[in-house]
């Protein structure tokens, strides 16, 4: 049974992977280590929530446990976590990602393919036909009856062949899973804002008043309170909290400590931005490439008009996610780079095995849709 903390963001994630002991001294026996700290992990206690938030934060908690529960077993098997966070973007493109999004498109998009000869084939045969019946009503109704035909007929192959345009956009399905993942990292680094952030801007000046109510009332209960961050690096192997550790960092119960001490190369510390600020302009590079794979037509003729303009546009807000990611921690980047990485090499992977092949194209020759009694009367 766990013990009552008086500490407001001691949660439960936190406390179950203590033992007794830890617990019952994080909750009576530790030493407060500065009331700034306890001000920040008791906002949440003291700002009122209504109940439909408290639902709504209580599924997000649930989603966001499972890529959480991944990354603490490949740290827990020995990973550091500058080899972790790449091994976790790796197995979700490999286990999640590839496997349920990206071959069943691709795949529905090779059915798509081969049935064209069918459609073009029917459209020639429904533009006479229509010429036929209802030319005598004008040639635009009787372009517009061989329009809605060929749709009808199309949507109908779709649906027996499997080859719906929602099957075929399914790899867009990986963006929110992405944001989901880079969220976790983003509350285990500590930091205020991620990808949420950048997409959808800082928090509002309404929230940060709350928030410094909230820590102006927590301060006043300082004095009672304990510092549970030291069991936490207690537990954790260390004595106390690194010191490359930020000032800014949000403490709460997803925070990861060892995130400070477990980088590499020239980002030792996962919590801050990269100091370099190499890190941004490698994601920017890599997702440029991984867009140029992806959407690179099968032959120049069947590019159209707006599947370019859409492609520039993506390649020019790949060019911008350098500037915008500087300050953004060097945990959330390196999953970012991984898994852009692993989504250039799938592009390959997807060309080699399953290479969309154009259908050999319909005969060019013109026939003049005149109908029977048109034709009769020329003839005389």
């Amino acid at each position: 049974m766990l013990l009552p903390c008086p500490v407001a963001g001691l949660a439960s994630r936190s406390r179950l992977r203590w033992p007794p002991h830890a617990r019952t001294l994080a909750c009576h026996n530790a030493r407060l280590r500065s009331p700034s700290a306890l001000q920040m992990r008791c906002v949440s206690q003291a700002v009122e929530q209504p109940a439909i938030d408290k639902g709504g934060e209580m599924v997000a908690e649930a989603i966001l446990d499972i890529p959480w529960g991944m990354f603490e077993l490949l740290h827990s098997a020995g990973l550091p976590w500058a080899v972790a966070l790449p091994a976790g973007a790796v197995v979700v493109r490999a286990l999640v990602v590839m496997p349920f999004f990206q071959i069943p498109a691709r795949k529905a998009q090779q059915r798509s393919s081969t049935l064209m000869p069918l459609s073009h084939a029917y459209a020639i045969l429904m533009k006479h036909r229509s010429h036929q019946l209802f030319y005598s009503s004008g040639p635009r109704h009787a372009r517009t009856v061989a329009r809605n035909l060929l749709a009808g007929y199309n949507a109908s192959m779709r649906k027996r062949w499997l080859t719906e345009r929602w099957r075929q956009m399914l790899p867009v399905a990986g963006v929110p899973i992405f944001v989901v993942v880079a969220e976790v990292i983003r509350r285990m680094a500590g930091a205020k804002s991620g990808l949420l952030g950048l997409i959808f801007g800082s928090p509002s000046s309404a929230s940060g008043a709350a928030e410094t109510a909230g820590a102006q009332a927590a301060g006043q209960a300082a004095d009672g309170a304990t510092d549970a961050l030291d069991a936490v690096a207690q537990w954790k192997g260390t004595t106390s909290l690194p010191s490359s550790v930020p000032d800014t960092a949000v403490f709460s119960d997803w925070l990861e400590p060892s995130f400070a001490r477990e980088g590499a190369l020239w980002f030792p510390n996962l919590m801050l931005p990269d100091p370099l600020m190499i890190l941004p302009f490698v994601v920017s590079g890599i997702t440029l490439a991984s867009l140029y794979r992806g959407s690179k037509p099968v032959s120049k003729d069947t590019e159209k008009p707006v599947g370019m303009v859409l492609r520039r546009i993506l390649m020019t807000v790949a060019l911008a996610i350098g500037p915008m990611t500087l300050h953004m921690p060097a945990g959330i980047l390196l999953y970012w780079t991984a898994s852009t990485s692993c989504a250039f090499l799938a592009h390959i992977y997807l060309d080699k095995y399953y290479p969309l092949r154009m259908p050999p194209k319909p005969c060019k020759r013109s026939i003049m849709p005149y109908p029977k009694n048109a034709q009769n009367a020329k003839k005389r």
